[in-house]
């Protein structure tokens, strides 16, 4: 494979996604103040998580352009995993201030296991309410964050 082939590869092209979703976060941080270590303000963990995205980007791009990408037994890369990921995404964020965070969570993941190879509807069923439960407890229960579980459902 030619060097100029590489850029186009799947770990360059996962980098160049990082390093604008880094760029993203840092950009809208800009709006809120960052404090310190020891005082944080609201934009410090978008900041920081915008750095760490930034970096784990460069280097996954570099990582895309300084190794061959083919090995034998290598699979295809499509488009449809990295839709269904960023389609879970957009309807997590559409219906949680809609439907609550309950719905919107099992939306997500049940969006999110269409782009995987192979859909098994008990996995994904069983998947989704762990990890609901689990953003459950952590959110609404530990750290008391007003989130409406369903229309009109609120444990705070």
């Amino acid at each position: 494979m030619h060097r100029e082939h590489r850029l186009l590869g799947k770990d360059f092209l996962a980098g160049l996604v990082f390093l604008g979703f880094g760029w993203g976060a840092m950009h809208g941080a800009r709006e809120f103040e960052i404090g310190t270590l020891a005082r944080m303000g609201p934009g410090w963990f978008p900041a920081a998580l915008g750095v760490v995205l930034a970096l784990f980007g460069v280097l996954l791009m570099a990582r895309g352009i300084g190794w061959p990408e083919k090995s034998p037994g290598a699979v295809a890369w499509g488009w449809r995993a990295p839709l269904c990921i960023v389609a879970s995404m957009l309807g997590f964020g559409f219906l949680v201030p809609r439907l609550g965070l309950v719905p919107a969570l099992v939306a997500m993941f049940f969006l999110a296991a269409l782009g995987g190879r192979e859909f098994r509807w008990r996995e994904v069923l069983v998947l989704t309410l762990v990890m609901t439960a689990l953003a459950v407890g952590v959110f609404v229960y530990l750290l008391k964050l007003p989130f409406q579980l369903v229309p009109g459902v609120y444990l705070v």
